[in-house]
């Protein structure tokens, strides 16, 4: 009973680590990009989760495809933008990817592909935001 105490809060710790949260986003397998992934508010990294992350090169190129799953039951509008950086951890300049227009059904999972804008992009981060549903109108 002694060795069992200290073996299952050992086993609980684990659990617990295993789903690191970065911006709100959980990050389930792939840990070590948890510090890449940006979210615009914490209601909306409740909403979504990071399942897999695979990267290889193409070309000389880094080539991603980030897979995100809806945790919530109604559809989101999203966009999403990936952004370049060096070796040295650096923003390549103007090389930031376009928002691009996300329609994310509940509980859905999709894949964001990204490609590198050059070879000295070595890593990125991927951020995600809302997109207002509400028409907007102007005053005159």
């Amino acid at each position: 009973m002694k060795i069992l105490i200290p073996l299952l809060s050992v086993c609980l710790l684990a659990a617990c680590s295993s789903r690191p949260v970065t911006s709100g986003i959980s990050v389930e397998q792939h840990s070590h990009y948890q510090q890449q992934l940006k979210v615009s508010n914490p209601e909306l990294g409740k909403k979504l989760a990071i399942i897999d992350v695979k990267t290889r090169q193409t070309n000389e190129l880094t080539d991603v495809v980030v897979t995100l799953a809806s945790q919530y039951k109604k559809s989101q509008y999203l966009q999403y933008q990936f952004t370049w950086y060096d070796k040295d951890g650096f923003v390549i300049k103007g090389n930031h990817s376009p928002w691009q227009a996300l329609n994310l059904f509940g509980f859905a999972n999709i894949q964001l592909p990204g490609l590198a804008p050059t070879s000295n992009a070595v890593t990125f981060s991927l951020a995600v935001r809302e997109v207002s549903t509400k028409a907007q109108e102007f005053e005159d």
